[in-house]
């Protein structure tokens, strides 16, 4: 061990003791901070279940006042399919409102207001003279909205009872405003279940319109109008921050509680439902954190202290009094110290050691002393040696690297000009003044017009074509007078075939120019096929709207008069694309397309200019030559059958109108009107007789593909009548019956052959498809104005007495009584004929079966009637 060895441990028996001191301080900071995190990780998960409470609180309510809210506007819903079906006098309409308006406790008046200000109310109020319905909020929102509007809470100014209003518009069959329906709800029950909400013992719940006014609060009652109190003035600005935001959490000040605020829009409205707890609540007393802490730290500096004090009598003031004495040793000014020797010193061993440790360095220092000056004179001959050696090194050296960089760089100029001109697609051409090929350099395989031996030392004109050769000798004229860069293109015949190209020729000295060549033949192409895309229409591939505007603009000159156009519109294609899809439509467009080019002249231009319409100018042609060309268009639709698996041959119709122009002072735009108006008024003609032929087809097509849903219509139509006969319902009502019992599963033209024929269990997803052919019977039906009634009896064909039916779920006399009485025809013949799934039931398992649903999947007293009279049962409900 050496001098400096015991100098170093001296340094290091004093940075063990700083660390001590460190390590005891450590200590106390991290069992004070580990009680601190225990305490904190049970708050947070305290934190984290109340936060969970606060949410799951507000989801319920919410899911409360949602449920209340949607049985409320079933009452008017249920009040717009009355009022819709029409045919009502005003009496029985007002009677049909107030059964609707018996079995709700919270309906307080359910009224229909016409578009002539008629007021129909089931409670009986009558308004005053000058009250007009139509300046109402309810009126003129459900209106604007085109559906069910829900409106702000206000005071009934009769009972003084909290109401909200729920309307809906009504519309005949084109579309025309009839009036609106409305029912006015007590918002009493809503607010009950909002003020008794709470978030277990703690908080609590409120509810918001959409203007920001408190309709519940547990310490704001709403009275009156003038009285309602805005959210705002509880919390400054935080309607702002909850109206489109959809549902979150926020921390907020709130009626001057600083607190956290959970809140959710309600659906279908602009009300806002909310929970809100303070932060006292939430998250507890902070001040139980700082007593842990000092109570943790307490007691860590208690242990501390007394293991401190055991280790400095024992182990610190030995080392302390050791590392005091080593510090004195000085072996350059006082190489004969030696450390005391004490006889109760715990590190009296040591002590010893280090004096002989002194002992022996005094001996070294001095050998050491006298071999170094030996050792000095010698180092001094080799390093003038050296010095030689090394400045004569250091001249090679230097020699050598700059033979080595000037090479380095050579080469690198010369691997990146090798890359460059290997990489760009160009071709270089050097020219001297006369047009002489100097030099070629690039990636022209293919791209000359002879081989580059041929080429140089040559003029371009006399290897270029004349026209392209004095192109460019004139441009290098004008580079090398100008010194500017000259930009030109040109098409020429080379190896690979004629192609364009593109040159960008610049100034190398007086005598020679560079001329940069790129081959822009697939640019060129694209270019000419985006052109072509822009003017066609992608799915016929005739011209678009585009196109049929900018060249009937440049076609309305006078050369071209008399000019006329041609309008068509294809009948048929909205019920096509209803009943079998996009996809078909598409397919009779595609034929439709085919029969105008077909029919038309090779000069004349044929145009797609939206979903269902064609055009057709025609330069040069007056109204009779475009009439014998729209004859042989019709002609033409007539003798063109449309086939698809879905259905067989279904002629095409098409109506047509022409206008022309026959002078320059006629507008084109009125030309092209006449034209329409023209197709418009043989469409209302063609179009419902296309309709039903296209619905003959479909019932054909059905058949043809299912032989037993044939047999079962035919059954189920039979089984109408005798019902109706057993009503003693009217001649017309009969045979409206009948009527519908054939056309009832007209939707499943629709359907799979796999999923009608299945001989087992259908799929849920199987069942889902099956479930839709109610709707795709409605909509092929309701495109004829005259099964309009029918098509909404087809729709409701399988809807459940008890609710629980598809697709609309109505219940009891919500449901038509037409579809109510199918829904039994239909379920007993397809219990009384074998399925491939099963056999047909005995007379008496139908019978049980009707008894069994009654009054859930069927009306009860259709059943009674149908049971007693049609199967001979008389003991029944």
């Amino acid at each position: 061990m050496t001098i400096n060895s015991l100098l170093q441990w001296g340094d290091k028996m004093k940075t063990i003791q700083e660390r001590f001191y460190l390590f005891g301080t450590i200590l106390i900071i991290v069992v004070a901070l580990g009680l601190l995190y225990q305490y904190s990780y049970l708050s947070t998960i305290i934190n984290r279940d109340k936060e969970f409470n606060i949410s799951t609180a507000r989801e319920h309510l919410h899911h409360q006042v949602d449920s209340k809210m949607k049985q409320n506007r079933q009452c008017t819903v249920a009040a717009s399919q009355v009022v819709s079906i029409g045919g009502h006098s005003d009496e029985e309409l007002l009677t049909l409102l107030r059964e609707l308006s018996q079995n709700n406790q919270s309906l307080k008046a359910l009224y229909f207001g016409d578009v002539n200000n008629k007021l129909i109310i089931s409670s009986g109020w009558q308004p005053p003279r000058d009250y007009d319905l139509r300046e109402r909020t309810w009126y003129i929102e459900a209106v604007k909205e085109g559906g069910i509007h829900v409106s702000d809470v206000y005071i009934d100014a009769v009972d003084g009872e909290p109401v909200i209003a729920i309307s809906s518009p009504i519309y005949d069959q084109n579309g025309g405003l009839r009036g609106v329906v409305s029912a006015d709800i007590s918002a009493r029950e809503i607010i009950k279940m909002v003020e008794e909400a709470t978030i277990k013992g703690l908080g609590y719940s409120f509810l918001i319109d959409g203007a920001g006014n408190i309709i519940a609060h547990p310490e704001y009652s709403l009275q009156s109008e003038t009285d309602m109190i805005n959210i705002d003035s509880l919390s400054q600005g935080i309607y702002a921050q909850l109206v489109g935001a959809g549902s979150g959490q926020i921390q907020t000040e709130f009626d001057g509680v600083d607190g956290f605020l959970s809140y959710e829009p309600l659906e279908d409205t602009d009300w806002i439902i909310g929970n809100f707890m303070s932060m006292e609540d939430f998250m507890g007393n902070r001040w139980d954190k700082w007593e842990m802490f000092l109570t943790a730290l307490i007691i860590a500096a208690i242990i501390f202290g007394i293991f401190f004090y055991l280790q400095r009598a024992s182990f610190l003031n030995p080392v302390a009094n050791l590392d005091r004495d080593i510090r004195k040793i000085d072996v350059v000014e006082d190489i004969g110290y030696r450390l005391p020797i004490r006889g109760k010193d715990p590190l009296i061993e040591i002590r010893s050691s280090i004096n002989i440790i002194l002992d022996k360095t005094k001996e070294y220092f001095e050998q050491t002393e006298q071999d170094s000056e030996e050792i000095m004179a010698q180092n001094e001959e080799l390093e003038a040696s050296y010095n030689q050696l090394s400045a004569m090194e250091e001249e090679l050296r230097e020699q050598y690297d700059l033979l080595l960089n000037s090479e380095e760089k050579l080469r690198n100029v010369l691997v990146k000009n090798e890359a460059i001109m290997s990489a760009i697609p160009d071709i270089l051409f050097i020219y001297d003044k006369d047009g002489v090929y100097v030099d070629i350099q690039g990636e022209y395989a293919g791209n000359l017009i002879a081989p580059e031996s041929d080429l140089l030392g040559k003029k371009l004109t006399d290897i270029l074509p004349e026209e392209i050769g004095f192109l460019v000798l004139n441009r290098i004229s004008k580079v090398l007078e100008r010194d500017q860069m000259e930009f030109f293109e040109y098409n020429l015949d080379v190896e690979t075939g004629m192609q364009s190209f593109e040159v960008r020729m610049v100034k190398l000295d007086e005598r020679h120019v560079l001329a940069i060549t790129r081959n822009i033949s697939d640019r060129k192409e694209m270019e000419n096929r985006l052109i072509n895309l822009s003017y066609r229409d992608q799915l016929t591939g005739l011209y678009n709207r585009r196109f049929f505007e900018e060249e009937l603009s440049r076609l309305d000159v006078e050369r071209n008069l008399p000019l006329s156009i041609i309008m068509s519109d294809v009948n048929g294609l909205k019920l096509i694309n209803d009943s079998f899809g996009h996809r078909v439509g598409d397919e009779l467009l595609k034929t439709i397309a085919n029969v105008m080019i077909k029919g038309c002249r090779a000069d004349d231009i044929i145009a797609r200019i939206s979903g269902d319409e064609f055009v057709v100018i025609l330069p040069k042609t007056n109204e009779a030559e475009a009439e014998v060309l729209t004859n042989r268009l019709k002609k033409l639709g007539r003798e063109t059958k449309f086939s698809n698996e879905a259905f067989p041959d279904l002629e095409l119709s098409i109506s047509f109108g022409i206008g022309t122009k026959h002078s320059m002072d006629m507008d084109m735009a009125l030309v092209f009107k006449k034209a329409e108006d023209n197709m418009y008024a043989h469409k209302l003609l063609e179009g419902p007789s296309m309709r039903s032929k296209t619905i003959e087809t479909i019932i054909k097509a059905l058949y043809e593909k299912n032989e037993r849903e044939e047999k079962h219509s035919n059954r189920v139509s039979l089984i109408c009548q005798d019902m109706g006969k057993a009503l003693g319902l009217g001649e017309d009502k009969i045979r409206e019956l009948g009527s519908v019992g054939l056309l009832h599963d007209i939707g499943k033209i629709a359907i799979s052959e796999a999923i009608l024929d299945k001989p087992g269990k259908l799929t849920k997803e199987e069942w889902e498809e099956m479930k839709k052919h109610p709707e795709i019977g409605y909509r092929i039906l309701s495109t004829v104005n005259e099964m309009g009634q029918i098509a909404e009896y087809i729709l409701y064909h399988h809807e459940r007495y008890d609710g629980f039916g598809y697709p609309k779920g109505l219940k009891g006399e919500e449901i038509p009584f037409i579809s109510r009485i199918i829904t039994i025809a239909d379920a007993y013949d397809a219990m009384a004929a074998d399925r491939p799934y099963r056999k047909a039931l005995t007379h008496e398992e139908i019978i049980r079966e009707f008894i069994d649903h009654a009054g859930s999947q069927f009306d009860p007293y259709l059943t009674k009637v149908f049971v007693e009279e049609l199967l001979g049962y008389e003991d029944i409900l």
